[in-house]
């Protein structure tokens, strides 16, 4: 797996982009009297919503995005809790966009906050990353007022973990050369891809670094973790060779879910739930002129337990009845018996999965030389554990 193009060419360069504590810094933007306060965005904390995004000050008490409202309460009494105001989010997204353009010769977002560009090949006498970086993270803030942490590397790969490991308001520039030195002493949570499960039973074969998953046989990996276990050794390795893409097509997939109030115990209310929201997928989606081939239900237990289970439809379709139907049998086929001895629900989700668009028919994913694949909607750890 290459790092870099061939010598003449120059090397790779590879920024990534992602605006600190996005929706929280917004609300503090356009309301000056936020500053320096706990600000957390989200949902309701008296009705199970759940943290988007907490500003460092809030940070600070222990909370982060993804936590129940209510805990994130509990945590943090004093902090103010806003709804997500995402009409904003969206346009102030696209004007930082609108900037990253103007310094890449490719643009490939991957959420309303973040952002992979690939810069000019790095040749003697060109403007250095570190140039280009700092310009940048300037006129965002001069022409947005927002933050923007930027890290730049030969792959994707190590330009997020540069990015990352700078917050918040970072710039840091991995160097050719000095992809092993960066790495090596990075516990292995940080690789994209290893979540709790992932990285217990690295750490049950001794692996607690990227240094330590870099210096294993890359066969080991591949047997214990199958095709997963061999790209996160590329990883350590610093090998990541997935381009920078412009336009991905259609998504992977379209979903809507739900956390209630009370926790759901009954079979019949909870497949009420179900129909709604594969109802509400089935509108998504025809709205899009996309179709899919199966679909995902996703329940959450009273005791944070998820399990994700799929069934794949008869042929490609964005109706409600068969999107319905699928869930429903997942529901009553999977959850149900649970439900029967005592279980009961906090969150329902229900996914079309494998999406195809009408106006575009021969599109499919290409997957990279490298083998890697966008992961899907829901954590493959959770997944996994389900």
């Amino acid at each position: 797996m290459p790092l870099e193009p061939a010598p003449e060419r120059g090397f790779r360069r590879v920024m990534h982009c992602d605006l600190d504590c996005f929706f929280a810094a917004v609300e503090e933007l356009d309301n000056p009297r936020l500053r320096g306060k706990p600000v957390i965005v989200g949902g309701d904390p008296d009705r199970r919503g759940v943290v988007s995004t907490a500003n460092y000050a809030a940070r600070r008490f222990g909370v982060h995005s993804a936590m129940s409202g209510a805990v994130a309460r509990r945590l943090c009494p004093g902090g103010i809790f806003l709804r997500p105001r995402f009409d904003r989010y969206r346009e102030l997204s696209r004007a930082v966009m609108a900037i990253v353009d103007d310094f890449c010769e490719v643009r490939e977002q991957v959420s309303i906050d973040e952002a992979y560009g690939e810069l000019p090949p790095g040749v003697v006498g060109c403007t250095p990353a570190q140039t280009i970086a700092t310009r940048l993270k300037a006129r965002v803030l001069e022409e947005t007022g927002l933050v923007i942490s930027v890290g730049v590397g030969r792959n994707k790969s190590i330009a997020k973990l540069a990015s990352d490991l700078s917050k918040p308001d970072g710039l840091l520039v991995v160097k050719p050369g000095a992809e092993t030195e960066f790495l090596r002493p990075l516990p292995v949570g940080r690789l994209n891809g290893v979540g709790p499960h992932t990285r217990e039973k690295l750490r049950a074969m001794g692996i607690t670094t990227v240094g330590d998953l870099a210096s294993r046989d890359g066969g080991e990996l591949a047997a214990a973790l199958g095709k997963h276990g061999a790209w996160l050794w590329h990883l350590a390795r610093g090998q990541d060779d997935r381009p920078v893409i412009a336009d991905h097509g259609p998504p992977k997939s379209v979903s809507c879910e739900d956390t209630f109030e009370r926790d759901i115990a009954d079979l019949d209310r909870a497949a009420e739930q179900v129909s709604r929201l594969g109802a509400e997928v089935a509108a998504r989606v025809a709205q899009k002129r996309l179709v899919g081939r199966s679909v995902t239900l996703k329940v959450r237990w009273s005791d944070f337990r998820i399990m994700t289970r799929q069934q794949p439809l008869a042929q490609l379709t964005a109706e409600a009845e068969p999107i319905v139907a699928a869930a429903l049998d997942l529901l009553t086929c999977e959850i149900g018996p649970l439900l029967a001895v005592g279980g009961a629900l906090r969150l329902l989700g229900v996914g079309l999965h494998n999406i195809e668009s009408l106006d575009a028919p021969a599109w499919a994913p290409v997957e990279s030389a490298s083998g890697y694949i966008q992961l899907p909607l829901f954590d493959v750890d959770e997944m996994r554990t389900a």
